[in-house]
């Protein structure tokens, strides 16, 4: 059985050939088309996935530039708030300060303003007390030279001016 025939071996090729002849011409060029289209498919879609995966890359590039831009404006608005806070509270500041001096001055006005008042009161009433002692002088039978020497010595003990207490 291991001897080979050569009827065998011709027959064998005659067939191997004529089947490769009848493959070649019914489903050689089919199988080749569908393996052509299949590499193209294959192609179409690595090209494809490559394409998505730059417009992905893309994509994720100018969200992280809007991103950055969206952070950088939001510490813009922060600075400015602060900023503008800061100022208002500087500007309440002052003007809080303003209005406490303007009523130590108003305070200092009115107070130097009843103080001469209350002198010029004071002074009226001194009068009056003066020259009701006088007039006390006088009933009590006291010489003019007297009741003047006592008038004069009351009126010079008045002061003529406010004394200032600053």
């Amino acid at each position: 059985m291991l001897d080979p025939h050569l009827g065998t071996i011709i027959w064998t090729l005659v067939t191997f050939l004529f089947v490769l002849v009848v493959l070649r011409a019914t489903v050689w060029k089919p199988l080749l088309a569908a393996l052509d289209e299949r590499e193209k498919r294959i192609s179409d879609a690595l090209e494809s996935a490559d394409k998505a995966r730059k417009e992905a890359q893309s994509a994720l590039s100018e969200h992280q530039e809007k991103l950055a831009e969206a952070e950088e404006e939001a510490r813009e608005i922060v600075r400015k708030s602060r900023e503008e806070a800061e100022k208002v509270s500087q500007e309440i500041v002052e003007k809080a300060r303003a209005e406490a001096q303007q009523a130590v001055e108003q305070a200092r006005s009115s107070i130097e303003t009843e103080k001469l008042a209350a002198l010029t009161e004071l002074r009226r009433e001194v009068a009056d007390l003066a020259v009701q002692a006088a007039s006390a002088l006088v009933d009590a039978n006291l010489d003019d030279e007297k009741n003047r020497k006592l008038v004069d010595d009351l009126i010079a003990g008045i002061p003529q001016e406010p004394a200032e207490n600053n």
